[in-house]
């Protein structure tokens, strides 16, 4: 079985507006895939492209000052319309 994700409007509205968000800026999904976490499931973003730190999505969500991210996996591509996750970026 597999369960589709949706970005709620909240975190698109976020998205939208964040100063990482360039008009060729991409938005990859991350999900907590730890079983062992009270977070399991729980969904992070990542802004790519040519103007952001990373040009590609890397396979695990990179570490921050606050947070270690390798319990969170790449998992797709955010529909910044509709919130709905596609696996493969839009051509």
């Amino acid at each position: 079985m597999k369960v589709t994700l949706k970005v709620s409007e909240e975190a698109r509205d976020m998205m939208r507006k964040s100063p990482y968000n360039f008009n060729d800026s991409r938005w990859a999904i991350y999900q907590n895939q730890a079983l062992d976490s009270a977070a399991c499931g729980h969904l992070r973003f990542l802004a790519v492209g040519p103007r952001n730190t990373y040009h590609e999505p890397p396979d695990r969500l990179p570490d921050t000052p606050q947070e270690i991210g390798w319990k969170y996996g790449f998992v797709g591509w955010v529909d910044l319309e509709t919130g709905e996750v596609q696996e493969e970026l839009p051509s």
